[in-house]
């Protein structure tokens, strides 16, 4: 008896093994385990890479949107040295920029990141703009896998607070976690355009 629940429990510990790694490599673990990223400092998610096509735009039109990539890296700056008035004035100056792109699918796309840019206050508590700033990314994020701004903005995350962001690689080509500054450089990069 001890022989065959012992037997019962390899083999059913060895379908698991096999089901796992029949997970991992055709690339459906993250689905299934509920994580697309895990601790590991520079890792890249796969799914957003410069082997991706993304929309070519007009240049009247992509130079808009770099303009909104760039008061974006303003703001990602304001909250990585966190003070609370150079954040509000940064979303201020970042929701302009998004009301100068003329595209109206792109504008469509970003008006949402308009009403959470408008909420972020110097007189609220830092985790509600955080958030904020966090949902106006994910938006921002899409833009950027979407169309082609060039190569200098790429997206990150951070498994521990459970947020991204964009960041000028070129610029600064470390990882700055803009909402954690108890762990500044925790994150990874999920592109590279």
């Amino acid at each position: 008896m001890l022989i065959n629940s012992m037997n019962f429990k390899f083999k059913k510990m060895s379908s698991l093994v096999v089901f796992v790694f029949t997970l991992s490599f055709l690339g459906l673990n993250d689905s299934v385990f509920g994580s697309k990223h895990s601790h590991h400092h520079g890792s890249m998610d796969s799914k957003m890479t410069s082997s991706m096509k993304r929309v070519h735009l007009k240049k009247e039109t992509r130079d808009s949107l770099l303009d909104v990539f760039k008061m974006n890296d303003n703001l990602h700056q304001a909250f990585f040295k966190y003070n609370g008035k150079d954040v509000e004035n940064a979303a201020k100056r970042l929701k302009d920029a998004i009301s100068n792109v003329s595209d109206k699918d792109i504008g469509q796309l970003l008006k949402f990141s308009k009403t959470k840019l408008a909420e972020i206050k110097a007189s609220n508590n830092r985790e509600d703009n955080n958030q904020n700033y966090h949902l106006v990314s994910m938006a921002l994020i899409h833009i950027l896998k979407k169309y082609d701004v060039g190569k200098d903005f790429n997206a990150f995350s951070c498994p521990m607070v459970k947020k991204k962001w964009i960041q000028n690689t070129k610029r600064e080509a470390k990882v700055n976690n803009p909402y954690a500054s108890e762990m500044p450089f925790c994150g990874s990069q999920d592109s590279k355009y």
